[in-house]
């Protein structure tokens, strides 16, 4: 009888995972194993995913069992994208879609352990793929009239 009182006693106390808020918002993992970061709207972002593969191989020299966690938000195109960079590198590359959860974020790349780093988020590490270039000013195209007369 007191398996069944323990079941019951377990199923109303709520989730049986630790820190569950901290899991739904990293996609199933951990905030200590998170190496990276990429906010939904900068994954859909077409310079982020091809500056991706590059920055993906860096990564996997300095943390060597990684994985890939994507949003279902993220268009079917730009998941595929994704997950084909990741396999190219025998990375593991998920769809993580959990009913109550409300992340901020389009992708997860983490650790199978702890890592505990400080800056994770890609604006943060790589702000300088996601500002824009500063371009050459466009010379005023003067008129004729205004060659010929100097105004």
């Amino acid at each position: 009888m007191t398996s069944l009182e323990d079941k019951v006693f377990q199923c109303a106390s709520g989730e049986k995972r630790l820190n569950p808020d901290e899991l739904r918002q990293y996609f199933g993992t951990y905030a200590e194993r998170v190496v990276l970061a990429v906010l939904l709207e900068d994954a859909e972002k077409k310079i982020v995913i091809e500056h991706f593969p590059l920055i993906l191989k860096k990564l996997l020299a300095v943390y060597p069992n990684l994985s890939l966690k994507l949003s279902p938000n993220l268009s079917d195109q730009t998941q595929f994208t994704y997950i084909k960079a990741a396999q190219a590198l025998n990375i593991s590359a998920t769809i993580v879609d959990e009913a109550k959860a409300h992340s901020p974020y389009g992708l997860i790349l983490h650790s199978n352990q702890a890592e505990n780093l400080d800056k994770v988020l890609f604006s943060e590490l790589y702000s300088d793929i996601l500002a824009p270039k500063e371009t050459e000013p466009v010379l005023e195209k003067k008129g004729f009239f205004t060659k010929l007369f100097g105004k």
